[in-house]
């Protein structure tokens, strides 16, 4: 019983430690309606962008927790284009939607962002304008993205992120 104690306290403090090493994130989607696609496919388009933008938030989020400590990556998202383009499909039931994924459907992410310290000094900003111009078409790429609707997008973040601070830390 001791030992499953002592278990249990090292898991918790190992979980604490790690959530206390991060950065924090925060992000904006300004001008949302302005954006060039984010368009739901046979849902409300409400609850898709929802959905959408607490996947991103949660991404950068994941992102800045491998930051130091008490630093905060502030994200400004002014445009977005989702992988794909919605295309109507017809069957039995009439005229439905789909999202198409093709080489010429990359995704695109325009932001800003502002890298500061714990004491508030800004360690580095910027404006970003991110594509994938298609180098996503693999069928290990197409497998990946059928279990995550933000797959390209995320893999895109994921390589701005290790570009730009690799060099930071």
């Amino acid at each position: 019983m001791k030992q499953l104690t002592t278990l249990s306290m090292a898991i918790s403090l190992a979980l604490m430690s790690s959530t206390a090493l991060a950065a924090t994130a925060k992000v904006e989607f300004k001008n949302p309606d302005d954006y060039r696609d984010i368009e739901a496919v046979n849902e409300r388009q409400s609850s898709f962008q929802a959905q959408l933008f607490e996947g991103l938030t949660k991404h950068f989020e994941s992102l800045a927790a491998q930051l130091p400590e008490g630093n905060t990556l502030s994200i400004t998202v002014t445009d977005l284009d989702i992988t794909g383009r919605v295309e109507p499909t017809y069957g039995q039931g009439g005229a439905a939607y789909m999202r198409i994924v093709d080489r010429i459907d990359y995704p695109r992410i325009e932001f800003s962002y502002q890298y500061t310290d714990s004491s508030g000094a800004v360690l580095s900003e910027e404006s970003v304008n991110l594509r994938d111009m298609g180098a996503h078409q693999t069928m290990r790429a197409a497998k990946e993205s059928g279990r995550d609707e933000l797959y390209y997008e995320k893999k895109l973040l994921d390589r701005w992120f290790n570009d730009t601070f690799e060099r930071n830390n």
